[in-house]
């Protein structure tokens, strides 16, 4: 019998997240939803592979002989996907209990809805602003070059970010964080997958983008809730620095500059 849920979850060298979020999905707080998931690993070397085979041999592996962008990887695993519906997982999820039946009833029971993300929590169990309005130019450098330091202060960035979304409440939003996202897989290969023109980051935004042009919505779901064990990176321009910029960059030259649903 063919799964409901195809989970697709890229890594590269997160063995130690991904035991975490491996424990969460098949021991702490398995779905009551048939799955599988479909594991695409991204060249890493901090061996993976040998504990994938010697601890979750029900794991459809896939190792990539050369690395390659996100979104690649993802529409790999998503090629492979024999489910109904699609959850892009990043490694760095923690499942917590419900979570993904609670996303997969809320899909299923609103046929206008393309793409619904859970509440994704730090750590410390405090709410991430994961669901955002589409960004501008000013609100990417004030990020970017601040690297979150005025979050709290600066008006634009608040609106951005949506921190006064309700966290009980559904809500239609512009875009979620890609860490999690369900999806019809129907409709994934509606909209092409993840555009394989950004190599890393943005691509999240992209797709929530294109749903909302197809017509569907997009909602931020707070009753489904993972911990998202994301760190932002330090205040130095680096190179995730640069190559969140040139996603951005991609972004609003394929917009031609005009954000909007």
């Amino acid at each position: 019998m063919n799964p409901i849920i195809s989970i697709i979850t890229v890594t590269m060298n997160h063995l130690p997240l991904l035991k975490k979020m491996l424990s969460s999905l098949y021991i702490d707080n398995p779905p009551k939803v048939n799955f599988e998931l479909i594991l695409v690993d991204n060249c890493s070397t901090d061996n993976t592979e040998e504990f994938i085979r010697a601890h979750y041999p029900q794991i459809r592996y896939y190792k990539n002989a050369k690395i390659a962008g996100f979104a690649a990887n993802n529409n790999k695993a998503a090629s492979y996907a024999k489910g109904e519906y699609i959850l892009i997982l990043n490694p760095d999820i923690i499942l917590l209990k419900d979570s993904i039946d609670t996303l997969y009833q809320y899909l299923q029971d609103h046929q206008e809805v393309g793409i619904v993300a859970p509440q994704l929590l730090n750590t410390d169990l405090s709410v991430q602003h994961s669901a955002r309005t589409f960004i501008s130019p000013r609100i990417l450098m004030a990020r970017i070059f601040t690297k979150g330091k005025d979050d709290s202060t600066n008006q634009h960035v608040k609106q951005y970010l949506m921190t006064e979304l309700s966290q009980t409440d559904p809500s239609e939003v512009d875009w979620c964080m890609g860490a999690a996202l369900l999806l019809k897989n129907s409709f994934y290969q509606q909209l092409n997958g993840l555009d394989e023109g950004f190599f890393l980051y943005v691509e999240d935004m992209d797709i929530c983008h294109r749903c909302w042009k197809l017509g569907k919505k997009v909602i931020y779901l707070p009753s489904s809730k993972m911990i998202h064990a994301h760190q932002r990176s330090s205040q130095k321009i680096n190179r995730k620095t640069l190559l969140h910029l040139k996603s951005m960059l991609y972004f609003f030259r394929k917009n031609r500059f005009k954000i909007n649903r």
